[in-house]
């Protein structure tokens, strides 16, 4: 359920907010000490300023930022399939520890074999099956 206050807080963003309080203090500034402008009309001027200056930020920067990618990692169930190194022996009946190397880095992860079959340090393994974030890997035999 969607509530009044999710749209509100993507418009009340803080880049957005000290990028406007930024713009309307230095812009106050610059017209203080540049032009004759009576204090009201200098305070009113960057005001304005800063309200364009907040839909400017809005529409070139938070509103493509939150449309980006926002990460590029990969979930455990992406890696049924994938190949690795044991790093910490398999017990026949208990877990381990396994490094997989994939594009998006490198990463360990908990392991039990699958074939109920101690698998030692070192050796090549493939990820069968994936179950409560457990990898259960088999020893990788070359054909």
């Amino acid at each position: 359920m969607e509530s009044v206050f999710d749209g509100l807080s993507e418009f009340l963003n803080p880049l957005l907010l000290f990028g406007t309080l930024s713009v309307i203090g230095g812009s106050g500034v610059l017209l203080t000490k540049y032009s004759e402008l009576n204090g009201l009309i200098v305070l009113l001027s960057s005001v304005l300023i800063g309200g364009a200056a907040y839909f400017l930020i809005y529409y070139f920067m938070v509103i493509p930022m939150a449309n980006a990618e926002s990460s590029t990692s990969i979930s455990i169930n992406d890696l049924e399939g994938a190949i690795g190194e044991v790093i910490t022996t398999i017990p026949a009946d208990g877990m381990g520890e396994v490094f997989i190397q994939s594009p998006n880095g490198s990463r360990n992860e908990i392991a039990k074999s699958f074939d109920k079959q101690e698998i030692k340090q070192g050796t090549k393994i493939l990820v069968i099956q994936v179950e409560d974030q457990i990898l259960f890997v088999s020893e990788l035999t070359e054909l």
